[in-house]
């Protein structure tokens, strides 16, 4: 065994020789290493050894309480480790509510992501009836918009989506007209009346007479009796 081998064994002390090392009593020591957490080795029924690898530990023990310190208060005591395993916890109880906190508010973003109302699969039929209600006049970027897709390659006239698309050109910008081909739009009973109204405004021949008075019909009769 070479000098530095040496150096590094650790030797068990007999608890007699700290007794009379501190001055305290076997109780006193025993009480020592249960706060340290020391387990002590019995080696027969009347030796009894402190590991050798905690004898510093021990002596820096005993100057903490000759210099007023108590056991509880010892940096290397149980209580004093148990409190550090404590603040360990906490930070680690910490963390933990951090995590659950960030899970919650993802759960919640994710939520709200789900919730999002979903676009309208009427979208393009909707804009398309209204197009062609009132003769709107669209681009292709407009038709691309609401849902025509592939519009930039439709010839004048081309069918699609139950509407005719009518391709224009103006200042050197190509625009559209749609009209219906399928479902065409129903005549309303107001757009009935006002026809029928039109055709009232113009009669002519025997159906102006339905209009006069049985006098007035008469005195024109006899007007035009031929004598």
């Amino acid at each position: 065994m070479t000098g530095q081998e040496a150096e590094l064994v650790v030797v068990d002390l007999p608890i007699r020789e700290l007794e009379a090392r501190w001055g305290i009593t076997r109780n006193a020591l025993k009480s020592r290493a249960s706060a340290l957490g020391v387990e002590l080795v019995r080696v027969s029924s009347t030796d009894t050894r402190w590991p050798g690898a905690f004898i510093d530990l021990a002596d820096d023990l005993h100057q903490h309480l000759q210099q007023g310190g108590t056991l509880k208060d010892f940096p290397g005591s149980k209580a004093s480790i148990t409190g550090g395993s404590g603040a360990i916890s906490a930070t680690k109880k910490a963390s933990g509510a951090a995590a659950e906190d960030l899970a919650l508010a993802l759960a919640k973003a994710m939520g709200n992501t789900l919730s999002l109302p979903t676009a309208d699969p009427l979208r393009r039929a909707k804009a398309l009836a209204e197009a062609a209600d009132n003769a709107l006049v669209l681009t292709t970027d407009e038709l691309v918009a609401i849902g025509v897709k592939g519009v930039d390659g439709f010839a004048d006239g081309d069918l699609a989506f139950g509407y005719a698309f009518s391709k224009h050109q103006q200042r050197n910008r190509t625009l559209w007209t749609v009209e219906r081909v399928i479902g065409k739009k129903p005549v309303t009973d107001s757009t009935a009346q006002s026809l029928t109204a039109g055709k009232a405004d113009k009669q002519v021949g025997f159906g102006l007479g339905a209009t006069l008075s049985a006098r007035a019909g008469a005195t024109i009769f006899a007007t035009n009796t031929l004598r």
